[in-house]
């Protein structure tokens, strides 16, 4: 009866506002004894039940979930709740943590729209490990079973990699002789993050600050994805002053407490996983392999060969809305018209024929890179309309833009079309399109009031770009990517999730 009802409110919600559902679990009850949740009928059991009814809804997409029970938990049940402001004006929990929640429930308002934290970066000395690599050399550092603080050290790298299991990408940023910062991850028998765990590995003498840009550079990503860990103050202090768009985390200087206030910050808050988001991390290490090929191969022609690119082309479809949702709503630099679109307007254009929408998979020798574009065209008789055309950054200059545009060529021709139209609307993000159409082949077709530009490719007239990948136009997106995966076991250290 209860999955009854929610399903019924969550549906009722999108059918009247378009948006997804946000359904809170119960909190724990008071209990009058430690045996209420092996008792059946219980109020402790029967919450206990509805949590986990609200979290397979929640795995199924029929709605999202706010983890209530959770913060609850992490505060304490009696502080949380207050009788009296309950009974007196139904208030479900103590008015004074209310920015508390507030806090809580941005978070996962910032998953729905794209804005966690994508990139953890990371120092080295007293972060990692106890000591200074470069002073105390590899036996003097401390991490491990042998103390307290060895093993929140052990610990906190066991929570990181879980974090990089959900596809959180990690970097490295200290001042440091190069050699000397590795050796811990290569020789340290305790060391649980390894090289190959490190997206990039920025250890140097340059200030934090300047690292960190390069590292921004080298990902890919806007420095408002990063978040970053240092126990010195003083440096904190300093990357947060220049770098005002990097989310530094005050973490303190006890490694004990370094898990529980990154997981706090909310930084890394997520809706349901799909294997887009746990190969994220991979995809950014292939990334940096591939920028030290093309350094290393002068013919670009050859180096886009060597990296044996296959792409998917594929309809929108249920198991990968969700992932079109999130580059729709997070793409602001390869994004021609930065529409943003909700769940459910995707959904109608799925279901509507007068509307083509792509959802574009790469893959090379180097990783998985999952869903990286996302294209909509509207059909309006022989003239189509490109609506919204994306890429993650993640995959520049790799050709996939004139693959994608020989595709819908292709698609076009085959329809009868006589020209396509496409617009680019300008922001402070996305110059670097401003030449896409142009590059393609279009012609300008007229300037507007607000600043954005048509432009138009007679089918005719177009001609078809080089291409260095293979490419699959496929019906069925569920073969290449089987959804939310089964997720366990990434951060054993201590009886606790982060």
């Amino acid at each position: 009866e209860a999955e009854r009802i929610a399903s019924a409110i969550a549906e009722a919600a999108r059918s009247k506002t378009g948006c997804p559902a946000i359904i809170a679990t119960l909190p724990p009850c008071i209990q009058l004894t430690s045996a209420d949740i092996a008792t059946p009928g219980s109020i402790a059991r029967f919450r206990l039940r509805v949590n986990m009814m609200l979290g397979d809804g929640a795995a199924e997409g029929r709605w999202l979930m706010w983890d209530q029970a959770a913060l609850a938990s992490r505060i304490g049940i009696e502080r949380w709740f207050d009788p009296i402001a309950y009974h007196s004006a139904k208030v479900p929990f103590n008015v004074e943590l209310c920015p508390l929640a507030a806090d809580n429930i941005a978070s996962l308002l910032a998953a729905m729209t794209g804005k966690s934290a994508r990139a953890l970066v990371l120092d080295l000395d007293n972060t990692l490990w106890g000591g200074v690599i470069g002073d105390d050399g590899l036996a003097g550092i401390r991490i491990g079973q042998n103390s307290a603080e060895g093993e929140a050290f052990v610990a906190f790298q066991n929570f990181v990699l879980g974090l990089r299991k959900r596809g959180v990408v990690l970097a490295v940023c200290s001042k440091n002789t190069d050699a000397v910062a590795r050796e811990p991850f290569r020789r340290h028998p305790d060391m649980l993050l390894k090289e190959e765990h490190i997206a990039v590995f920025q250890a140097n003498w340059d200030d934090k600050a300047t690292n960190i840009r390069a590292i921004a550079e080298k990902l890919g990503l806007g420095l408002e994805s990063l978040a970053y860990v240092d126990d010195n103050p003083a440096e904190r202090e300093r990357v947060r002053r220049e770098l005002p768009l990097v989310s530094t985390i005050e973490v303190g200087e006890d490694p004990s407490f370094f898990i529980d206030r990154v997981a706090g910050s909310g930084l890394f808050d997520h809706l349901p996983l799909n294997c887009d988001d746990l190969a994220r991390a991979n995809s950014y290490g292939g990334r940096a392999a591939v920028a030290e090929i093309r350094a290393r191969v002068g013919n670009y022609e050859e180096y886009l060969k060597s990296l044996d690119m296959r792409m998917t082309i594929s309809p929108f479809d249920e198991v990968g809305r969700p992932r079109i949702v999130q580059l729709i709503n997070k793409s602001n630099q390869f994004n021609l018209t930065t529409r943003r679109y909700n769940d459910e307007d995707v959904r109608r254009m799925q279901a509507d024929p007068n509307f083509i929408g792509w959802q574009i998979r790469l893959d090379d020798k180097f990783a998985q890179h999952g869903t990286i574009g996302v294209v909509i065209v509207i059909k309006k008789g022989s003239e189509w309309e490109i609506d919204t055309w994306l890429q993650s950054c993640r995959v520049l200059e790799r050709g996939v833009e004139q693959c994608l545009m020989n595709s819908l060529i292709e698609e076009a021709v085959s329809a009868g079309v006589v020209s396509i139209r496409g617009r680019y609307i300008p922001t402070e993000r996305n110059a670097m399109v401003s030449d896409f159409y142009p590059r393609l082949g279009f012609g300008l077709a007229g300037t507007n009031g607000n600043g954005s530009v048509d432009f138009v490719c007679v089918i005719s007239q177009y001609e078809p770009h080089p291409v260095s990948m293979n490419i699959t136009l496929s019906n069925d997106a569920a073969a290449s990517c089987p959804g939310s995966l089964p997720f366990a076991g990434e951060c054993a250290a201590e009886p606790r999730d982060g």
